[in-house]
């Protein structure tokens, strides 16, 4: 079957065009059926090809292609956790990343949009990548949120689909830019209160 492998490439080159990850950096995964659709290890996800794409079963045997992403394990953990996640995108954002490492407290909201797209988002201590260590560190941080920020590392995001794992990539990324860019202005800025959080989410309950 084509259309994953497509949809994996297609996201890979759109991950890059908007600067998530650059060359080999990052990877990303899709869940259909029995089968792990995932980006290879060591590839320029720009030029990355729909025939580049690894087949992996649940267990992480690889059916088809090349060596998966060195975070495989990370991927596989997750979906074991979470049943109904169908795509796993992990990136590098740099005002992500930028906000990490100058000690960002990412469980308080600034946005609208954190709120209703993303939800709580996760942190998860810096771990070695490519670890067993971080791997289990993300399925369990990944239990009940959307989308975790990898100190010192980068940021995973969840879907139903790629489409919704990209979306909440970007999100990330835009708010962490917007927050970034205030903070020259400001550098104490207010996030939202208990109060305005909870009217957020009740807007679409």
């Amino acid at each position: 079957m084509r259309f994953p492998r497509t949809a994996l490439a297609e996201y890979a080159q759109r991950a890059a065009a908007e600067k998530l990850l650059t060359g080999p950096e990052g990877n990303l995964s899709l869940r259909l059926k029995e089968k792990i659709y995932i980006t290879p290890s060591n590839v320029f996800k720009e030029k990355l090809r729909p025939e580049d794409i690894t087949v992996l079963d649940p267990s992480g045997k690889v059916i088809e292609g090349r060596a998966p992403s060195s975070e495989a394990a990370l991927h596989l953990r997750v979906y074991e956790n979470r049943p109904e996640v169908g795509a796993i995108i992990h990136a590098h954002p740099p005002y992500t990343l930028a906000l990490s490492l100058a000690g960002e407290d990412f469980s308080q909201a600034f946005l609208a949009e954190t709120v209703l797209y993303l939800g709580e988002i996760g942190v998860v201590p810096f771990l070695p990548p490519g670890s067993k260590e971080l791997a289990e560190a993300v399925a369990q941080a990944a239990k009940d949120k959307e989308v975790l920020v990898l100190e010192r590392h980068g940021a995973v995001a969840l879907g139903r689909d790629l489409a919704q794992a990209f979306t909440r990539l970007l999100i990330l990324e835009k708010t962490a830019q917007i927050l970034y860019l205030a903070r020259t202005l400001k550098k104490d800025l207010p996030p939202l209160t208990e109060e305005e959080v909870k009217a957020l989410l009740s807007t679409t309950a």
